[in-house]
């Protein structure tokens, strides 16, 4: 660099710190959370403009690999992780979050939950819940606290719980190796009055769903992976989009007159072709797009 330019490099103006907190917050939130947080570094005028960033996603590369790592690596990764997530929500100081996303190998309860907590204060709208980097035993996956629902540990359904926050701003629920019973979803479906997606992926404690009645806001129902499901039933109600891959051994669809996306996916045998055929049989002439995923087996199989 010759004497010139580092005389002009010296005399360059720092435009962008003098922009908007509002401007350099929109700025921050295209880039990784990781990104963002590096910038605090820059001047003291940064230092805490990535702590007003309404998206806050925790997902990073690494879980992508975790599966291959020993046990002892993935517990100093985990613990790391967990201190990362507890750090940047310490230091966040935006009154909302729009997006709240982890994505790893699950960590302590405990900590589940204050996250959880926190982002149900500041009005959550989008929560994202992965723990499929690693599949543990069915008895070590995540599982929501009763006080997230104002329930009680010990109690019954009618005993509020003194924590009790709610969850009135959630449009997007999105479920990955977290064990819910019927209970779970039905009690999102019904209290969330602006929940329009639900995804539940790989949960094999739910056996029975319904989503019943025209006043609920769902739009977008996903299951996907839920081995353990028997039945589902949907009816009269708003839903616009129906995903489920799985076996099926009792699917219920009546009155869903905004109802124009189906797909049944993970190759369906013989009887569940014919379960299908019966449910859809109410609402084929109204539907756009229609996806069966169809295994031909031999009958010696699917009569057994």
């Amino acid at each position: 660099m010759v004497e010139s330019d580092i005389k002009d490099f010296g005399s360059m103006v720092d435009r962008t710190s003098g922009l908007p907190d509002e401007i350099l917050v929109s700025i921050l939130s295209l880039l990784s959370l990781k990104e963002a947080q590096a910038t605090s570094i820059l001047s003291r005028r940064w230092q805490y403009v990535w702590a007003y960033c309404i998206t806050l996603n925790f997902a990073e590369k690494i879980l992508v690999r975790f599966r291959e790592l020993d046990r002892e690596a993935r517990e100093l990764e985990r613990c790391r992780y967990v201190n990362w997530v507890d750090s940047v929500l310490k230091q966040h100081r935006a009154v909302n979050i729009e997006l709240f996303r982890v994505a790893f190998n699950r960590g302590p309860r405990s900590s589940i939950d204050e996250w959880i907590q926190l982002a149900m204060r500041k009005g959550v709208q989008m929560l994202e819940l992965d723990f499929s980097a690693h599949a543990p035993l069915l008895d070590e996956k995540y599982r929501f606290s009763g006080k997230l629902f104002g329930i009680g540990e010990t109690s019954g359904l009618e005993s509020s719980c003194s924590e009790y926050i709610g969850f009135k701003c959630l449009k997007v629920l999105d479920l990955k190796s977290v064990e819910v019973d019927q209970v779970v979803p039905e009690y999102f479906i019904s209290n969330c009055p602006v929940l329009e997606r639900l995804a539940v992926y790989k949960s094999y404690s739910l056996v029975n769903l319904r989503v019943v009645g025209q006043s609920i806001a769902l739009k977008y129902l996903v299951i996907q992976k839920c081995f353990g499901i028997e039945s589902i039933e949907i009816s009269d109600a708003n839903l616009v989009s129906f995903i489920y891959e799985g076996g099926l051994e009792n699917l219920l669809l009546r009155n869903l007159p905004l109802l124009v996306e189906i797909s049944l996916l993970e190759g369906l045998i013989c009887y569940d072709l014919k379960i299908a055929s019966r449910s859809l049989s109410c609402c084929l002439s109204q539907l756009e797009i229609l996806k069966l995923k169809y295994c031909n087996i031999p009958p010696s199989l699917y009569l057994l």
